[in-house]
């Protein structure tokens, strides 16, 4: 067997596995990328940029119904095709893999191990028939979709993941989307805007990852015009005529297919960890601390889907780089994340940022919050959306801003700017000094913030409070 030594081994060319090559390439060429592929991260090929695609086609052809509003004719004519819309997407999520690959070009021949490794005995990778003997070791392997083995054993292709959605050749008639999280809400609501029949179904109050009771009831009843939402677990059998019979407590239906959308769980099991002395944890994934990558006295570096941070791309890029940096130095990889940010491209759209409802909860009276509603808003109104809400979260004593959970049209922009303001440290005062053009969306987040203002035990110079009253004409209630 050849034995080969190198600085650095990285497992995974996914968004995680090339942030950290970077990182490691500035410092030294002594490194090797091992994947087996496919190559092109699961972003680009089954995750966020794919489904925005997918998600584009169904909310453009949403908007039809507005048409007579804004004094358009002729809606009553588009259709939808599915096998149309899906290909679209394929093209678009084809040429982003593509970047991804030709971004690969310069190093591939040289760096790349086409196999994936496992870990021996005395703690080197074999990979074929070669042993890496790696000062240190960035693990990057991702994750996979989590899905009943016996539904796979009983309805086979009839049970979809995001992995392999996208490659249906026409959509369903009837679906059944098992799972409410980010994906399972943005491709259900996608499908049901495209005409297939959608029940969804998740046990817990949360979807969308959106935890304030308030904003749930809202997001709820939205998303009852469009598609059913069942709040129970769900049994499947054979059904008639090929159809897949879902069974709940309260009832059953039968759907041609299910989109399994019950999250990922870490490729880890089979990597050999063991043999470095590091063991996983119930969910799968290694034991460390807020903000480390590699566990004490190790030389392993855990990131994206590996590690313990969000499953999120930018919060994995950023573990990527990171462990590239501390990696090629040889040093423990130790930093402080960005202010918690998620969003969830379904409309209204959610976005949260900083501590949420869940975390803040225990806190009590502590806490205060302001609320403001985008029902009437001269910018949806103009635009002719439906509303939405906006709820902050603020400490009571020093009026400091510490979250907030909002169900909007364009919520995206208002949460980088939040989020924003909670990474600076920012009071609700000074985040009420920020203009606000009107109309915009960010005139209800001054509302909100002054709600909020309003029960925290602070002194607010009268003037400031003066200038940042609404203007003295109504263009929101005409």
């Amino acid at each position: 067997m050849t034995v080969w030594a190198v600085d650095v081994a990285i497992i995974g060319a996914g968004t995680a596995g090339l942030s950290a090559r970077a990182e490691v390439a500035k410092r030294t060429d002594s490194y090797m990328v091992f994947d087996p592929g496919p190559y092109g991260t699961t972003c680009a090929r089954t995750a966020c940029m794919p489904s925005k695609a997918f998600l584009q086609s169904a909310h453009d052809f949403h908007r039809r119904r507005t048409f007579d509003d804004l004094g358009i004719t002729g809606a009553e004519h588009l259709r939808a095709d599915g096998a149309g819309v899906l290909g679209a997407t394929r093209k678009i999520r084809d040429r982003l893999v593509e970047g991804v690959k030709q971004g690969m070009e310069d190093w591939r021949q040289t760096h790349l191990v086409q196999c994936a490794p496992r870990f021996s005995a005395d703690g080197s990778l074999q990979a074929d028939d070669t042993s890496y003997l790696a000062r240190a070791t960035i693990v990057a392997t991702g994750s996979r979709p989590v899905v009943p083995q016996d539904w796979y054993d009983r309805f086979g292709e009839r049970i979809l993941t995001t992995d392999d959605f996208f490659e249906l050749e026409n959509l369903p008639r009837r679906i059944a989307v098992v799972g409410l999280g980010a994906a399972g809400l943005e491709l259900g609501q996608a499908m049901a805007r495209l005409g297939v029949e959608v029940m969804g179904f998740d046990p817990s109050a949360t979807i969308g990852g959106l935890a304030d009771p308030v904003l749930q009831d809202r997001l709820r009843e939205s998303l009852d015009a469009e598609m059913v939402i069942v709040r129970a677990q769900v049994d499947l059998s054979e059904g008639k005529d090929g159809a897949i019979k879902v069974q709940w407590d309260e009832g059953e239906a039968e759907v041609d297919c299910v989109l399994a959308a019950m999250g990922r769980k870490p490729e880890l099991g089979d990597l050999g960890l063991s043999h470095l002395g590091i063991d996983l944890a119930e969910d799968g994934l290694p034991d460390l601390s807020q903000g480390q990558l590699n566990p004490p006295g190790t030389r392993v570096y855990f990131a994206g889907d590996s590690g313990r941070g969000p499953a999120l791309l930018h919060e994995a890029s950023d573990e990527g780089h990171v462990a590239g940096y501390f990696a090629a130095r040889d040093q423990d990889a130790l930093f402080r994340r960005r202010v918690p940010l998620a969003i969830v491209f379904c409309e209204p759209q959610i976005a949260l940022a900083g501590a949420t409802w869940d975390e803040l909860e225990a806190r009590g009276e502590e806490i205060v919050i302001g609320e403001a509603s985008f029902d009437r808003a001269g910018r949806i109104q103009l635009q002719r959306e439906s509303g939405g809400a906006l709820r902050v979260y603020a400490e009571r004593a020093t009026a400091r801003l510490l979250g907030a959970a909002i169900l909007a049209p364009e919520a995206e922009h208002l949460g980088h700017l939040i989020a924003s303001a909670i990474e600076h440290e920012d009071d609700l005062s000074a985040l009420l000094r920020m203009p606000a053009y009107h109309p915009t969306h960010e005139e209800v987040l001054r509302r909100a913030l002054r709600a909020t203002l309003k029960k925290c035990d602070v002194d607010v110079p009268e003037i400031e409070l003066v200038r940042c009253k609404e203007t003295p004409v109504d263009c929101d209630e005409g």
